[in-house]
C-alpha cells in the first residue's frame, strides 16, 4: 500500500480524522496528506513547522520525562485536536493529523502509529 492509499485509510477508519499528513521533518516539507480539511501549501509549512516545534520544545523533554513518550505531542485547540508522531526509527518521519475532539484519541493513536511505521519501513 502507498503512502497515499495508507493515509486514506486512516480517514475512511477515522471519519473524525479532518486532515492526516506524511511530512519530512527534517526538510521541513509535508509530502502526502489526506483528509476533508481545505488546506493550502502555507498551512501544510505550518502545520509540519508546529511538529518539529512540538518535539524540539524544552518543555517536551518534561512530558518525556513524566509520560516516557518520544515520540507523539497533541496538541488541544478550541476546535480541533493537533497529533504528531514521529517514527520510533526515522526521527525525520511524521504524521501530522487535525482531528475533531470526538476522536476516540488513544485507538486514533494506535493506527497512525502502525501507519507511520508501515510506510517508514517501505521507504
Amino acid at each position: 500500500m502507498g503512502v497515499n492509499e495508507s493515509l486514506g485509510a486512516v480517514v475512511k477508519a477515522f471519519p473524525q480524522a479532518r486532515l492526516v499528513a506524511f511530512a519530512d521533518l527534517s526538510s521541513r516539507m509535508i509530502l502526502s496528506s489526506t483528509g476533508p480539511l481545505s488546506t493550502t501549501q502555507e498551512y501544510l509549512d505550518r502545520l509540519c513547522d508546529q511538529a518539529r516545534t512540538s518535539f524540539d520544545d524544552p518543555l517536551f523533554s518534561l512530558s518525556v520525562e513524566a509520560f516516557g513518550e518520544p515520540n507523539a505531542a497533541v496538541v488541544m485547540g478550541p476546535d480541533t485536536v493537533r497529533v504528531f508522531l514521529r517514527s520510533d526509527v526515522e526521527p525525520a518521519d511524521a504524521l501530522c493529523c487535525i482531528c475533531d475532539h470526538s476522536i476516540d484519541l488513544p485507538a486514533f493513536v494506535a493506527k497512525i502509529r502502525t501507519t507511520l511505521e508501515s510506510i517508514t519501513h517501505a521507504g
